[in-house]
């Protein structure tokens, strides 16, 4: 018999086998001799390999921070994400701009750019001097919003109150409720890296402890974007290795799976934040649990398509996974 017919006999009594296991009453005291083997530990993993076989849509990211000085130079500064958008069924791209200017730039991207604001309130309109709502998003037709960055969370250096933990999470709630996608930054300082990987997989499962109930209802996972981002990277050029980053993501994968559930860790998408350039983007989005880029400074200059380029080239098929869909919509 020729191998492709042995493949498909096996296949056949294979699920043979399945349906006379799966149509036997639970009560029954054969069904344990019915069981195929394996089959437990296929039934324990199929989410997995489903993820695997479907992928995680990749996501990349640019931050612009508080930048620039100059109105007159938006139009560069867009036209630096003109080719991002070649690729947008592989690869969601969003843009942060400065608040200042979310109002000009918001429908001037290629269709499928996601502008995203850099923070919000948690109550939406009203009496909240110098905030952003999220109602007011919606209004403008935005489809995401980015909270926790590092420099909300007390790295700004001057003396701001830092946002907490337990607001971040109420804001996400907020965020969610309103039908946008959240890119939900942790990370952690440099002395906490210096204490070695079991102290910064803790100070990251302290800052999404919070947020364990919203993602345990969250229906469509990729609704949350977790931005990894090593404090001590950002801006300094210093970049974690490949396998410093992927280190990282598993573990915070598998906090999720541990902690949550394991569909969620399957799904959820998690960036790196830690100076990506070109140069290093191939290799770091070749790692399995690297699913994307937050990109500062590089975000300003025409580079950043070629770091979009170099994820979807890393992830190949899998870049046509399932995502929100919002990379339809402005």
């Amino acid at each position: 018999m020729h191998s492709r017919a042995l493949f498909v006999a096996a296949v056949s009594c294979g699920l043979a086998a399945v349906d006379a296991f799966t149509k036997c009453p639970a009560s029954s005291p054969s069904r344990a001799a019915l069981a195929p083997p394996g089959y437990g530990k296929l039934a324990r993993s199929s989410s997995s390999l489903l993820t695997v076989k479907m992928g995680r849509k990749p996501i990349v990211g640019g931050n612009w921070k508080c930048n620039p000085a100059e109105t007159a130079k938006l139009p560069e500064l867009i036209g630096n994400f003109k080719k991002c958008a070649e690729t947008l069924d592989k690869c969601d791209v969003y843009v942060c701009p400065s608040n200042l200017h979310v109002g000009m730039v918001y429908d001037k991207f290629p269709k499928g750019i996601m502008v995203t604001p850099q923070n919000c309130n948690f109550k939406g309109c009203g009496a909240y001097t110098g905030e952003m709502a999220v109602d007011q998003m919606v209004d403008m037709g935005l489809k995401s919003c980015l909270i926790g960055h590092s420099e909300r969370r007390g790295e700004f250096g001057l003396p701001t109150p830092k946002e907490t933990n337990a607001l971040l999470a109420t804001k996400l709630d907020y965020i969610l409720s309103k039908g946008l996608t959240c890119i939900f930054c942790i990370g952690e300082c440099l002395p906490i890296r210096q204490k070695g990987i079991d102290a910064v997989l803790a100070e990251c499962a302290d800052e999404l402890r919070d947020i364990v109930p919203i993602l345990k209802k969250l229906e469509d996972k990729s609704r949350v974007v977790i931005a990894y981002e090593p404090v001590w990277a950002i801006g300094t050029g210093v970049t974690a290795s490949p396998e410093q980053a992927q280190e990282t993501h598993k573990g915070i994968r598998d906090w999720i799976a541990k902690n949550v559930d394991q569909n969620t860790a399957d799904e959820i998408r998690i960036q790196y934040g830690g100076s990506a350039t070109a140069a290093n983007a191939g290799e770091l989005a070749a790692m399995p649990d690297i699913d994307g880029f937050l990109v500062g400074g590089v975000s300003l200059k025409a580079e950043i398509a070629d770091i979009v380029k170099a994820m979807v080239v890393a992830k190949g098929d899998s870049a046509t996974g399932v995502s929100s869909g919002a990379s339809k919509v402005r």
